[in-house]
């Protein structure tokens, strides 16, 4: 037996060789340091540490008579029984930890590894989307104004290519300016119409810059949206907002989108 610390051997008094048929549950190693340890009312302690890997084992015992108390075959057969005992009680307290103590790190998905870690993801862009899309109302740094009207210019001359967009809406777009706005929303409900401030005694068109995201990309289906309610209003003001004004908006934005994904195709 080696590595056994100086103190007498609690388990087994005047022995030294009484570990030598034990086995760390572990690693198979047979080279221990043992401390033994007392407790407040004299119970009697031995903690017992595998020198190859480190796996440990603390627990209580008694003492045992010496063998010139005994015949040497009455020891051995204790010793035997001892270790033995030992070997099976250190075997399951190993089993118990890697049941219940590793196996269900092991046993998670990835997913569910970082569950808290998405979760907080998914969080962070509702949030980031949310100010992202309401950015227009605090007068961002990154805005410019000349690419935004180009681009708002640029997507009135693709309605003049649609063959089903109406005629008379075209030549709204070729007659009556449109042009970009950073001006305070008329209404406060946020409509992109509202917005857009188009109404049939003004001299131009006005596109609001909640059609665009702060870092200059264009909300395409709204700056549709926004360009065609008002172009129908200016070609038939006299519908106002009623239905059927919604019902012709609604066609002509149809029309606009199935023209585009021709394109993309």
């Amino acid at each position: 037996m080696k590595n056994l610390t100086p103190e007498k051997n609690i388990l087994f008094p005047e022995a030294s060789q009484e570990f030598s048929n034990l086995q760390c549950p572990s690693c198979g190693g047979d080279e221990f340091k043992v401390i033994p340890l007392s407790g407040f009312k004299g119970e009697h302690f031995i903690r017992i540490f595998c020198n190859n890997c480190g796996e440990h084992l603390l627990f209580q015992t008694s003492f045992y008579s010496s063998p010139n108390k005994e015949s040497e075959k009455d020891y051995d057969n204790n010793n035997l029984i001892n270790i033995n005992f030992l070997q099976k009680e250190w075997e399951e307290w190993v089993g118990w930890k890697k049941r219940h103590l590793n196996s269900h790190v092991s046993h998670k998905t990835l997913f569910s590894k970082y569950s808290q870690l998405c979760l907080a993801f998914l969080i962070f862009g509702i949030v980031l989307f949310f100010i992202l899309d309401r950015w227009h109302l605090l007068d961002p740094i990154l805005e410019f104004p000349e690419a935004r009207q180009k681009h708002i210019i640029d997507f009135a001359e693709v309605l003049l290519k649609v063959q089903c967009f109406p005629s008379i809406m075209k030549s709204k777009i070729k007659t009556v300016p449109i042009k970009y706005t950073r001006e305070p929303t008329v209404h406060k409900d946020f409509i992109q119409y509202g917005e857009a401030g188009i109404y049939w005694g003004e001299e131009y068109i006005k596109i609001h810059r909640s059609n665009f995201w702060f870092f200059g990309l264009p909300k395409k289906t709204q700056l549709l949206n926004t360009l065609v309610h008002e172009l129908r209003h200016r070609s038939s003001p006299r519908l106002g907002h009623n239905i059927e004004f919604y019902k012709l908006v609604k066609k002509d934005v149809e029309c606009v989108k199935n023209y585009l994904n021709e394109l993309e195709y």
